[in-house]
């Protein structure tokens, strides 16, 4: 049964787990002085009587005139949860730990209900927050080690059960989960010493656990002590087959040691004879059919499989192996169905990796590269030991020279999992290599060929090169339009991907030519799978008009060229040859020179002029990644000029950009970084529809004169700022709108740590896209962007590349503010750049001091010292902490 509360000092009177007591209660517990006693006694004993349904009426009637009585809360959560109401359980639990956060039981029995339906890591947050304020409950400890073996995480559930075990001793439990976990672990030692210990100390279970010792023994290569206690549970099987009722449970353990001692016949006549004793049961045919799975005998496998499915339609185990049965016989089609319906029952990374696997091979890389990110999220390490079996079986097909097309699948099969990790170089690596076997092996009309293709996009979309990937998906359309199995959908897929890329780093009209092509593709094939719907629907067709736009004042240019005799442009390039140039092995650019010195201007304003505008943290923000900059990634501090709130007004900011400071410093060979944190204002606002940047001292009414506008900084950077490479980060509202300038993009392999050179161009990182907003967190004191910028920076240390961390700063940026806001924010990232990816924290190969203090236009009020002084931070000292936040909560 379950557990229920009440208010007062006999809690546990009507507890569940505690029924004896509640027997014995005859008078309500409750103060008469309280009118919502009466009603929440009466849930309560509705519970006990399995009248779900009228408790839940009970506990409303409490909570309508009562709202913050976290009990009626935490019952009606149990007694929705026993409805299956999960979502209105998910909500009262949520609404009693927002009323009183410090109960465990709250968190405990939240954590519960995520992991009834499958969803483990907020199972394991919600345990966690449990041990918090109970450090030695050891049913948190026990279920979050449940949730942890789950997810794949085999350490941490081995660390919990031996905390349980710390705490309670004799905890069969415990001791039996760790063994298991260590056995799927690989520490075969620990899962013997747990399972030879739970044999001594209960002898009732002994014939099962003996079962799972000889397991780990013949794993561990102990062959003669496995097989002598394998052959113990067949004895005492054998021994009891005569005269018992148990003979179809007896003839199923028999035949599952017959098979671990490699006697399949023996094995298949048991389990035959076990079914024939239990046909009602599932358990007996999946279990003959996994062993005919793994003798080789698929087609068997499957009738079985069937079997036990018709029993039970939700059996997950049977679905796996079925899909596996079906992937043998080349079935991807029917494989995917079966993997689809044992993910929506028990959601596994073993799940998601297999059907990422079977989508791979029916070309479907959308949703491969979907699925294996969900493998990861439920189970990193499972992940991780799948990754090292694939580099293992890979290694040995290499050393034995085996070019063959085994070999690309694993290769491919690999650069999945890498994809999944944020690895694009590896991946492009893997899957160039997959597809250089299939093209010598392959015809040229095998449309297996072209999901490699399809794959290959994949990663060019991954490493934000929409150019290449467009080319690969475009190809793979065009090759499998006629193709039987209907495949040419999944090119679909991808070149829709593409576009949404392009929408998010607003390049509307090349989003807008994808988008008229997959139209037109759906059209004739009558497809409507996976199509764009609401926000993203009205995206798209701003970027169709876009580039409807663009060809309309094109085919018009070419009318006028003619009409004067002149010969028709020529505007588009072949995209076979585009793909070509994709698939080709990366060549090393020539742009490719140390950072000679870095310098940094770093604007934050969240106290304004105009008081009404305040904003929380932007000066706050500011400061961190000053300290970011100057602790963690190389920058001199006399290289980093900060100004916040009253120092940070327009003419400062335009004096240090393009006249007093910059100008003067930056070379041709060094990294600039700018960053701003305040208010963008939308083009809305400006008569001329110009985007500006808010100052201190901006007037929203008259921005033309006070702002700074986004099209002038692009071009002060361009003409007064003499250095190749420029990084602006923009973290306000609007900021989508800013445009780098235009230098070809470009990116050659990979960096060699020992003598590092980078890139040359201009990158523009925004908070937002256009008609999006760039949001301050709930949860802590910053913004969303800039936290993440900070982490995504960080991921590999000084030497993370920019795109492994935008990477990582969209993925955050997005989840943190749909789960808080309900709305979406899509930081935009636009590149002009050639050569190598930008690694901000190179050491400068030839730093010079910067140049000491200066003069600025306006001088910083006294009000704002608490913001950091911003002579200091611009003579070259460090600045004071501390950031003064207004009382306003807005967005940027």
């Amino acid at each position: 049964m379950k557990d229920f509360y009440r208010i007062g000092a006999t809690a546990l009177a009507l507890s569940v787990f505690l029924l004896s007591v509640l027997t014995v209660t005859t008078e309500p517990a409750f103060s008469d002085t309280k009118t919502y006693q009466k009603d929440l006694t009466r849930g309560l004993y509705q519970m006990v009587k399995k009248d779900y349904e009228s408790a839940v009426a009970s506990f409303t009637l409490v909570l309508r005139d009562n709202p913050n009585v976290y009990e009626a809360y935490l019952n009606r959560a149990a007694a929705r949860s026993e409805l299956k109401d999960y979502e209105g359980a998910l909500a009262d639990y949520d609404q009693a730990i927002k009323i009183n956060p410090n109960v465990v039981e709250s968190f405990i029995k939240r954590g519960e209900l995520h992991a009834k339906q499958s969803e483990y890591p907020p199972a394991v947050e919600d345990y966690s927050q449990a041990l918090r304020l109970s450090p030695k409950n050891t049913s948190a400890l026990l279920n979050r080690g449940a949730a942890y073996k789950k997810i794949g995480d085999y350490q941490k559930a081995i660390n919990d059960y031996s905390t349980a075990l710390k705490l309670d001793p004799g905890s069969f439990d415990a001791i039996k989960e760790r063994a298991d976990c260590r056995a799927l672990s690989n520490d075969l030692d620990g899962a013997i010493e747990d399972y030879e210990y739970l044999l001594k100390k209960n002898k009732s279970g002994a014939t099962g656990l003996r079962f799972q010792l000889a397991e780990v023994q013949l794993k561990k290569g102990s062959k003669g002590s496995a097989e002598e206690n394998f052959k113990q549970v067949i004895a005492y099987y054998s021994k009891n087959l005569k005269g018992s009722r148990k003979n179809g449970e007896y003839y199923l353990q028999r035949g599952l040691a017959y098979a671990q001692l490699g006697e399949t016949d023996k094995a298949i006549s048991d389990l035959q004879e076990a079914s024939a004793w239990k046909a009602d049961e599932a358990t007996t045919r999946y279990h003959l059919g996994k062993l005919k799975l793994g003798k080789g005998d698929s087609k068997g496998a499957i009738t079985d499989l069937s079997e036990a499915i018709r029993l039970n339609p939700k059996y997950s185990p049977a679905l796996m192996d079925r899909a596996a049965a079906y992937v043998a016989q080349g079935e991807y089609i029917n494989a995917q169905k079966d993997l689809d319906a044992a993910l929506s029952g028990e959601k596994t990374a073993e799940g998601f990796y297999s059907r990422a696997m079977a989508r791979m091979a029916i070309g479907d890389s959308s949703g491969a590269v979907s699925d294996i990110g969900e493998a990861k999220n439920f189970g990193a390490q499972y992940l991780a030991n799948k990754k090292q079996q694939l580099q293992e079986a890979i290694s040995a097909k290499e050393a034995k020279a085996e070019k063959d097309l085994a070999l690309a699948d694993m290769l491919e099969q690999a650069a999945l999992i890498e994809l999944a990790e944020n690895s694009g170089d590896t991946a492009e690596a893997l899957e160039k290599r997959a597809l250089g076997i299939k093209e010598k092996q392959m015809s040229k009309n095998d449309p297996k060929l072209y999901y490699s293709y399809m794959m290959l996009g994949r990663v060019y979309l991954k490493k934000r090169q929409p150019t290449k990937a467009e080319a690969l998906f475009r190809t793979a359309m065009a090759k499998l339009k006629n193709s039987a199995d209907g495949t040419q959908k999944f090119a679909i897929f991808n070149l829709e991907d593409c576009a949404k890329v392009l929408i998010n780093s607003s390049n509307q009209e090349e989003a807008g030519a994808i988008l008229v092509d997959t139209r037109m593709a759906r059209a004739v094939t009558g497809m409507n799978e996976r199509a764009f719907t609401g926000d993203l629907s009205r995206k798209a067709e701003r970027a169709i008009e876009s580039f409807k736009k663009r060809k309309r004042a094109a085919q018009q240019e070419e009318l006028a060229q003619q009409g004067g005799g002149a010969e028709p442009v020529v505007a588009s390039r072949n995209i076979e040859e585009v793909a070509a140039a994709a698939i080709a092995p990366t060549q090393k650019t020539v742009n490719n020179k140390p950072i000679r010195d870095k310098w940094a201007l770093i604007v934050g304003i969240s106290n304004f002029k105009d008081s009404s505008i305040n904003l929380h943290y932007c000066a706050k923000d500011a400061k961190d990644f000053y300290d970011f900059l100057v602790t963690e990634k190389n920058f001199a501090p006399d290289h980093v000029q900060l100004l916040t709130d009253s120092s940070a007004t327009r003419a400062n900011i335009l004096s240090l950009l393009g006249n007093k400071w910059l100008p003067r410093v930056a070379e041709p060979d060094d990294l600039v970084v700018i960053y701003f944190s305040s208010h963008g204002s939308p083009s809305s606002l400006d008569v001329g529809g110009v985007n500006y940047l808010v100052a201190h001292d901006t007037d929203v009414n008259d921005l033309y004169v006070t702002g700074i506008a986004m099209q002038d900084l692009s071009r002060i950077i361009k003409e007064r700022v003499h250095c190749d490479r420029v990084m602006v980060l923009l973290d306000a509202c609007h900021s989508g709108n800013a445009a780098p300038s235009s230098k070809g993009l470009a990116r050659a392999a990979n960096v060699n740590v020992d003598n590092i050179v980078q890139g040359t161009g201009q990158l523009v990182l925004s908070s937002s896209s256009p008609e999006q907003r760039s949001w301050e967190s709930k949860r802590y004191q910053g913004s969303v962007f800039t936290k993440h910028l900070i982490e995504g920076l960080r991921k590999n240390g000084k030497m993370t590349k920019l795109g492994e961390a935008f990477n990582y700063l969209n993925e955050e940026v997005q989840r943190e503010v749909m789960r808080d806001r309900g709305v979406l924010q899509n930081p935009v990232m636009k590149s002009k750049w050639e050569g190598d990816e930008l690694i901000i924290g190179v050491p400068p190969a030839h730093p010079i001091k910067g140049i000491g203090s200066i003069d600025l236009p306006d001088q910083p009020t006294s009000s704002t010292a608490s913001s950091g002084d911003a002579r200091k931070g611009i003579g070259g000292g460090e600045p004071r902490k501390g950031a003064k936040a207004s009382s306003a909560k807005r967005a940027r």
